[in-house]
């Protein structure tokens, strides 16, 4: 069993429940926390602004094999004069996490949601529709750092980056003009 509370786990027993997302997103003017509910919702100290039937999350897909996997969060209805602070607000590789909760039937927050899904922010598309927009911003998860190639080289500077105090390459640069001779002239 994951690490879900104990209050989650009788809130998924019981045979009435109403589910809800949770986004957090990091944004260079802080962070974004909208909700799938409706009004302001208060958890973990912040403030969660609902969007109702304006917001969406892909499926988080799970699989056996190790691969990543990335979601979409989608915002419909933004007006289009806001599509220039959606485009300068997000930047590659912030973080954006998607929680699933519970809500009580007095419409109360049951214990802490679980987090379904943790990544870096991708790219932002964004869809006009006349006078709204659509704006889907794409998350990936940190195994997809697996595909990228990681290059080394033998320098100085990256020895000093991983190894401060290392001089084993100090005088790599130089020995690229050096002639060594092996054995007898």
């Amino acid at each position: 069993m994951r690490d879900i509370t104990a209050g989650v786990q009788t809130a998924i027993e019981q045979t009435e429940v109403a589910p809800i997302l949770l986004f957090e997103g990091l944004f260079s003017s802080g962070y974004v926390r909208i909700w799938s509910g409706y009004g302001d919702l208060s958890y973990g100290g912040n403030v969660w602004t609902g969007v109702g039937s304006l917001g969406s999350v892909s499926a988080v897909q799970e699989t056996a094999e190790v691969q990543a996997n990335g979601i979409t969060v989608s915002l419909t209805g933004i007006p289009s004069e806001f599509i220039s602070l959606v485009l300068n607000e997000s930047e590659q590789g912030k973080s954006g996490k998607v929680f699933i909760g519970f809500m009580d039937v007095n419409n109360a927050l049951i214990a802490d949601p679980y987090m379904m899904f943790e990544g870096k922010l991708d790219i932002p598309a964004i869809a006009e529709e006349g006078e709204t927009s659509v704006v889907s911003i794409t998350y990936e998860s940190r195994l997809i750092n697996l595909q990228r190639p990681r290059e080394s080289r033998y320098t100085n500077e990256e020895q000093q980056h991983e190894y401060p105090n290392d001089l084993g390459c100090e005088y790599v640069a130089a020995m690229k003009e050096v002639t060594l001779t092996w054995g007898r002239a």
